[in-house]
């Protein structure tokens, strides 16, 4: 009988990719691993084969690894408000459901280290990767291309041939300009993170969009750099306000911006939304907005790491040539932080 390398990855627990290193005589295995899979393999063709015989030795529990590449931009680590605990629990809870075991591993981008932690990424225990991209650019993929492990990138379109999971930015923001637009707003104020990373790009590129879809000349100095962390932002932000007019509406970038935003206005006595209207990216917990519920777009953290797993279970289980990029949608949370028109017909 043909016997197909996922049926042997089946039989003993191990990833297709590390049956296929055996069978095929490559670097990346154990001697008593490849001598399991090529008893294994002959078994099977005698109609034999069961796990854990009593002469092969027992299959290792594999592991999946998540490589979260920190630049130190202060989005993944030094940040004010966890946003990754929830995504972290689905890792680990899919991870678990699997019959995996659970590995992280941060790195900085330093040469040395990258080319330790592609070594770790490449050992026989290792079942699968997933790359946390948040805060990388094209160029720095290039070494984990050599990563020979089933991997997923996450929360970045790295433009690659690997699956990705990752947020449409582009459509949250101009979700906003919509309802803005829709309650009269027409001076329409974007206040960015001084960092530059691929979900905020989208952002604001879909802020652009935006305002070309309602009508509105799309000026680059509509897009101000509000400063990184919250008191940054707030202290830049009252700086702002003492020598512009107010807008309509600001649209905030991320939560370390609407946080920041909101103090410095508070700091003013600036009213929302009788002196100006807020709309800003991801939910914040009512203790940092206090009695002003500010609208927003809610972004799909947990679910986006479902899909991941989904993509990396097909991809140990079974892997095929044809690659998907996933972009999680978003949903308006209507708060107080809107001036509503009267004559609106947004829905």
């Amino acid at each position: 009988m043909k016997v197909k390398a996922a049926d042997i990855a089946r039989k003993l627990n191990l990833s297709k990719a590390t049956v296929s290193l055996a069978l095929n005589g490559k670097t990346g295995v154990s001697p008593k691993t490849r001598e399991a899979v090529l008893k294994c393999l002959n078994d099977m063709e005698k109609g034999s084969c069961i796990r854990d015989s009593e002469d092969g030795p027992p299959a290792r529990k594999q592991m999946i690894k998540i490589i979260i590449v920190n630049k130190k931009k202060g989005i993944i680590t030094d940040s004010e408000l966890d946003l990754w605990t929830d995504v972290f629990k689905v890792f680990d809870r899919e991870t678990k459901r699997l019959g995996y075991t659970l590995g992280i591993t941060y790195t900085e981008m330093k040469e040395e280290e990258i080319e330790r932690v592609i070594e770790d990424a490449c050992q026989e225990e290792v079942a699968g990767i997933i790359l946390d991209a948040t805060e990388m650019e094209k160029d720095d993929f290039r070494p984990f291309c050599r990563i020979s492990k089933p991997m997923v990138i996450y929360d970045n379109d790295l433009d690659v041939h690997y699956n990705c999971v990752a947020i449409d930015n582009a459509a949250a923001v101009g979700s906003l300009v919509d309802y803005l637009a829709a309650q009269g707003c027409q001076n329409i104020r974007y206040l960015a993170n001084e960092v530059d990373i691929y979900n905020f790009s989208q952002r604001r590129a879909g802020f652009r969009m935006g305002l070309e879809k309602n009508g509105i000349p799309a000026d680059e100095s509509l897009i101000v750099r509000a400063g990184t962390t919250i008191d940054d932002v707030s202290e830049k932000m009252e700086r702002y306000l003492d020598k512009n007019d107010l807008p309509d509406a600001f649209i905030m970038e991320n939560y370390q911006v609407s946080i920041g935003v909101m103090r410095a206005l508070r700091k003013k006595g600036i009213q929302v939304p009788q002196d100006v209207s807020l709309a800003g990216v991801d939910e914040l917990p009512s203790y940092m907005t206090g009695e002003c519920r500010l609208t927003t777009v809610r972004v799909a953290h947990a679910q986006r790491a479902q899909a991941v797993m989904m993509f990396l279970e097909k991809e140990i289980r079974e892997p095929v040539a044809a690659k998907f990029k996933i972009f999680s949608n978003s949903e308006l949370i209507r708060g107080n932080s809107v001036k509503e028109s009267g004559e609106s017909v947004y829905e």
